[in-house]
C-alpha cells in the first residue's frame, strides 16, 4: 500500500513538472502578452483587447524575465489562443494599466518559443505617414517629426490597436525630445487608449510606438497621431561633412482590429537634408593668430588682434567634446583633458576657424 501511494505520489510530482515546464500552456512570462515569446510594443494590442478581464492571480507577483506558473483564465485570445492570464503582467488577478509596466521593463527579452518572425509589414502607402516640419536642417536643429493615420480620403477603419517602429537613424540625431507627444484626437478619449513607446538609446536606432483600444470600441477616421522631436548632432564629424540626405522611415506596422485580424496598414516616410551651420576654415599658421603652445599641457593660449572670438570648443577625433566655453580669456584649460590629438574650433560672428594640435601625456 505505501508502495503504491509512493508511486502515485510519484507520477503526480513528475506530471507537475512537465506542466511548469510547458510555458505555451501552463506558464506565463510577464511582458509577453501575445506567448509569442518575446516582450515587445506589439503586445500592446492584445492587452488593449483584454483590458477589465479578471481571473486567478498568481502566487509569485514577480515581474522579472522568468516563467511563472499561473492558472488558465476562461477568455482566451482569438488568433492564438493563448488565456488572458498572459496578460495579467503582474500577476494581480486583473488585466489594467499597470499590466503595461512589465512590458516596458522586459522588453526585447525572449525565451525559447521566439522565433524571430516578423510580427509587422513594411507595405507602402498612405495609411500611416512620418511627415517632417522642414526640408532641412542644420547642426543643433530640432526636428519635429508627426505621425499621422489615414486621411480625408483615406481613413481607417475598424482599427483597435496599432504597433510600429520609427527608425531615426542615430548618425546624425543626438537625443530625442521627451516625452514624446500622443495627439489621440480622434482615437480618444484618454481614458480608452493606452499609449506605449520605447526607445534605448546606444542599443537602437528605432523609437517603438504602439496603442491600443480598452473599452472595445474601435478606431474610424483619420488625423495626427503623435509628434516626436529630435535634435540633429553638433559635432566635428557633421560640421566637416557634406549636406546629408535623412530619412525618417516607418517599419513593421502592425494594426489589429476585435478579431486581431492584420488589416494590413500601409506606411510612409519622409526625407529632408541635414547642411552643416557654417563652413569651417582650417588655421594656418601666421603671424596674427596666436595658438599656443603646440604641444600643450596646462593652459592654451588663444588671441587674434582683429577678429572677435565668440565660442572656444576643444573635440576629439571621436567627435567629443572635452570643453565648450564662451570666449572671455585667451587662456584655455587644458590640465583636465587626457593626452592625445584634438581639434580646436574658434567660433567667430561669420565663421569657424579650427586648428589641430597635441596635448602632452602627463
Amino acid at each position: 500500500m505505501k508502495f503504491k501511494f509512493f508511486i502515485l505520489g510519484l507520477l503526480f510530482w513528475a506530471t507537475c513538472q512537465l506542466q511548469a515546464q510547458d510555458c505555451s500552456n501552463f506558464c506565463v512570462w510577464p511582458g509577453d502578452v501575445n506567448n509569442n515569446g518575446i516582450a515587445n510594443h506589439y503586445d500592446i494590442l492584445p492587452l488593449g483587447l483584454a483590458q477589465g478581464a479578471t481571473g486567478p492571480f498568481r502566487s509569485d507577483e514577480n515581474v522579472d524575465w522568468s516563467e511563472k506558473e499561473a492558472a488558465d483564465w476562461s477568455d482566451s485570445f482569438p488568433v492564438n489562443g493563448a488565456t488572458y492570464k498572459h496578460a495579467d503582467s503582474n500577476g494581480d488577478g486583473f488585466v489594467d494599466e499597470f499590466d503595461i509596466f512589465p512590458i516596458g521593463d522586459n522588453f526585447g527579452e525572449i525565451n525559447d518559443l521566439y522565433t524571430g518572425a516578423s510580427e509587422g509589414n513594411n507595405i507602402e502607402g498612405p495609411d500611416l505617414t512620418a511627415t517632417l516640419d522642414m526640408t532641412t536642417y542644420t547642426d543643433g536643429q530640432t526636428i519635429t517629426v508627426t505621425i499621422s493615420l489615414g486621411s480625408e480620403d483615406n481613413p481607417v477603419s475598424g482599427l483597435t490597436g496599432l504597433a510600429f517602429s520609427l527608425d531615426i537613424d542615430t548618425t546624425y540625431i543626438q537625443q530625442v525630445i521627451e516625452p514624446i507627444t500622443w495627439n489621440l484626437g480622434f482615437i480618444g478619449p484618454a481614458s480608452t487608449v493606452m499609449t506605449f513607446d520605447k526607445w534605448e538609446p546606444g542599443i537602437s536606432d528605432r523609437i517603438h510606438f504602439a496603442f491600443a483600444k480598452t473599452d472595445g470600441s474601435t478606431i474610424e477616421g483619420f488625423g495626427e497621431l503623435l509628434t516626436v522631436e529630435l535634435i540633429v548632432i553638433d559635432d566635428l564629424s557633421l560640421r566637416f561633412a557634406e549636406p546629408q540626405d535623412y530619412q525618417i522611415q516607418i517599419l513593421d506596422v502592425l494594426g489589429i482590429d476585435m478579431d486581431e485580424t492584420d488589416l494590413q496598414i500601409t506606411s510612409r516616410g519622409d526625407e529632408a537634408t541635414l547642411l552643416t551651420t557654417t563652413s569651417v576654415k582650417e588655421i594656418n599658421w601666421n603671424k596674427e593668430w596666436i595658438i599656443a603652445p603646440n604641444p600643450v599641457e596646462n593652459i592654451l593660449t588663444i588671441s587674434h588682434p582683429n577678429e572677435k572670438l565668440n565660442h572656444v570648443e576643444v573635440v576629439d577625433f571621436l567627435g567629443k567634446v572635452w570643453y565648450s566655453e564662451p570666449y572671455s580669456s585667451s587662456d584655455i584649460p587644458f590640465g583636465n583633458i587626457p593626452p592625445g590629438m584634438y581639434v580646436i574650433l574658434i567660433h567667430t560672428s561669420n565663421q569657424i576657424y579650427s586648428k589641430t594640435l597635441f596635448k602632452r601625456p602627463f
